[in-house]
């Protein structure tokens, strides 16, 4: 009897011990420290059900090589500016982030030169609300998180 009752608590203290571990590790998939230099690989609609990557037919390789670049520097914990590139037009402006995944864009100027489709998408920015770095890849949502644009560090 002893034996069956110190096999049960050592099977319980393993299951604990699983447990922890695996949700310690979902913690450190989901990050909001955006800070950085960004690509875009990806404009997702309906909740995912539409992906747009890039391809040669959506873009003008001969320009920044067809990419949307981003980087994210802060000016303190919450505040910061962005800068970057929608394949031919650059682009700058402020962001607000309050931690918890939601952000506010301000202020974006931007050059007005004609774009292709896969530059021209990055526009949606003006519709995000809330963000998230989840393996790796910075997602930025529209309010009601069905549209997103999805970036990976350079």
């Amino acid at each position: 009897m002893k034996n069956s009752s110190f096999t049960k608590k050592w099977l319980l203290l393993l299951i604990a011990a699983i447990i922890i571990y695996a949700c310690d590790k979902n913690d450190e998939l989901l990050t909001y420290e955006l800070e950085g230099n960004w690509k875009v690989v990806s404009y997702e609609e309906n909740y995912g059900a539409v992906r747009i990557t890039k391809t040669d037919a959506n873009t003008w390789t001969e320009f920044n090589n067809g990419d949307v670049t981003v980087n994210f520097i802060h000016t303190d914990s919450i505040h910061g500016t962005i800068t970057g590139r929608t394949v031919t037009n650059n682009f700058s402006g402020n962001f607000t982030i309050d931690r918890k995944g939601g952000i506010v864009f301000e202020n974006v100027i931007t050059t007005e030169i004609n774009e292709p489709e896969w530059g021209d998408r990055f526009h949606a920015i003006g519709e995000v609300k809330t963000y998230e770095i989840r393996d790796g890849r910075l997602i930025l949502y529209n309010s009601q998180r069905s549209n997103c644009i999805k970036l990976e560090r350079k």
